[in-house]
């Protein structure tokens, strides 16, 4: 092949090239713009969607749920939809305890059964057996300390008469609703409790508000709102 040619081939390659580019820019721009006032383009469902949400959302099918902060179930997409404009800096979803983001169905689905602990046995050594009731009856109400993995820590389960004998292991530099220590015990705090909040995270341990309800407005320090 001549230079002359193959010049022509590589310069109508880069311009059919281009011109896709373009088509694509050119069609997303019209999808945008034909989002309304109180709306905004959604582009992994290629959708508009209300700013702030609805009203009234209706609830996740079983077996899963979405993100407390800045998420409801669209019936129209069976998935979880934002109620804010994202952008490349937005935080991942945020879903409650014990449930896990699947970006393959755009929902909160189940985590594993967590690690629980029972009461310890008493030794079956003589040297224990010959013990007395009230040694015994002390080593049965202290708790054995349950093997959580490096990084987590391990935090009494409630139940419905108060703490239980069992216990989860929590990232508690991580998880939104016992943020910095765990909750069931008073300690840390629950991100998606604070007043006025929309989308909230936790990083290292202290709760970050990203953006506020209308009629709310981020303090300086990103950690709580105020009403405007």
């Amino acid at each position: 092949m001549s230079p002359i040619i193959r010049f022509g081939v590589v310069s109508y390659l880069k311009l059919l090239t281009l011109s896709i580019l373009l088509l694509n820019v050119s069609a997303a721009s019209s999808n945008q713009s034909e989002c309304k006032s109180n709306e905004f383009w959604y582009s992994d469902k290629n959708c508009c969607l209300p700013n702030g949400g609805l009203p009234s959302t209706p609830s996740p099918p079983s077996g899963k749920n979405c993100p407390p902060s800045g998420w409801y179930w669209s019936k129209d997409y069976s998935s979880c939809v934002p109620s804010h404009p994202l952008s490349a800096s937005s935080p991942p979803p945020q879903c409650p305890k014990g449930w896990d983001w699947s970006p393959s169905t755009y929902s909160c689905q189940h985590q594993a059964s967590p690690t629980s602990t029972s009461r310890p046995s008493p030794s079956a050594s003589g040297h224990h057996q010959k013990k007395s009731t009230h040694g015994a009856l002390s080593r049965n109400r202290k708790r054995a300390a349950p093997a959580c993995p490096l990084g987590l820590d391990a935090c009494p389960i409630s139940g419905a008469h108060g703490i239980t004998s069992d216990f989860e292991c929590l990232d508690t530099f991580n998880e939104l609703e016992s943020c910095g220590g765990c909750a069931s015990v008073g300690k840390g705090e629950d991100c998606t409790s604070i007043e006025g909040s929309w989308n909230v995270g936790c990083e290292q341990g202290t709760c970050a508000v990203y953006n506020c309800r209308a009629g709310y407005k981020r303090s300086l320090d990103g950690k709580f709102c105020i009403v405007i």
